[in-house]
């Protein structure tokens, strides 16, 4: 089989490192925006063809920085045969927790920095995707899906969110374009608010205090990884499931179902 290629946002962080050492072993070559030091390095060690956009412009936070990453993807010649996408909030911008009677319409605007960023990737990446075939996981949050007091600005953005991205996939079907959202709570990285570095890798979560309040609020009673959560994205973007499009998927050891 020919070699596919992938668009990998946020590289270096999240899921980012798990998925590009799953899709480089699965026969993809990869293009990169904010790798990790050494990730490309790494993936060509596993075989893979690695572009990194390293163009100070290509800033995944403003309209003009996507626009830079479809002009180098776009320069290639070929298209793309998936992305994954990792849209940040604005820069600046994080997450806004409160009681919705101590808000103020700023809070609420900056939390709608996550559909723009949502919008300009989107726009930029399907035209560039193969069809039919092309393949789209947008990576958000379970805090979208399952109400929760005082997160009622964040979570009615992530909603949004993930409509909007429902929304296009159902506008691109025709095309053969796949595009899907998984929303992730309670999967750890590196990096992970409270958790002490050495406690986290892709493949295992060393827990303890930290950890406790979490463990308790998800079913299964542990942390999700991001080579888990590399794993279940993958079957959506390295072409061997291509039947399913427009779909949330909770990553939440049953968090949402609560």
């Amino acid at each position: 089989m020919s070699r596919r290629t992938a668009l990998v946002t946020g590289a270096g962080t999240y899921v980012g490192p798990a998925l590009c050492r799953l899709l480089a072993q699965r026969n993809h070559d990869l293009v990169l925006s904010t790798p990790a030091p050494g990730q490309a390095e790494e993936l060509r060690t596993l075989g893979a063809e690695v572009l990194v956009v390293d163009d100070p412009a290509a800033n995944d936070t403003s309209p003009s920085g996507w626009q830079v990453i479809s002009q180098i993807l776009a320069s290639r010649h070929n298209p793309i045969d998936c992305a994954a996408l990792f849209p940040p909030p604005i820069a600046g911008q994080g997450v806004t927790v409160g009681p919705l009677l101590a808000a103020d319409s700023h809070q609420l605007g900056e939390m709608t920095g996550y559909l723009h960023t949502t919008l300009w990737a989107l726009q930029a990446v399907i035209p560039l995707l193969r069809k039919p075939g092309g393949q789209v996981v947008v990576f958000t949050s379970d805090a979208g899906v399952r109400p929760v007091a005082n997160w009622s600005l964040y979570g009615a953005a992530r909603a949004a969110q993930s409509f909007m991205i429902r929304a296009a996939a159902l506008e691109h079907a025709a095309e053969g374009i796949a595009i899907n959202v998984i929303g992730s709570k309670n999967a750890v990285f590196t990096g992970f608010p409270g958790a002490p570095a050495e406690s986290i890798s892709d493949h295992q979560v060393t827990t303890g205090p930290w950890a406790r309040h979490l463990e308790e609020e998800t079913p299964l009673g542990r942390l999700g990884t991001m080579a888990e959560l590399a794993a279940f994205a993958t079957v959506l973007l390295d072409g061997s499931n291509r039947f399913q499009t427009a779909q949330y998927f909770s990553f939440s050891g049953g968090w949402h179902a609560l």
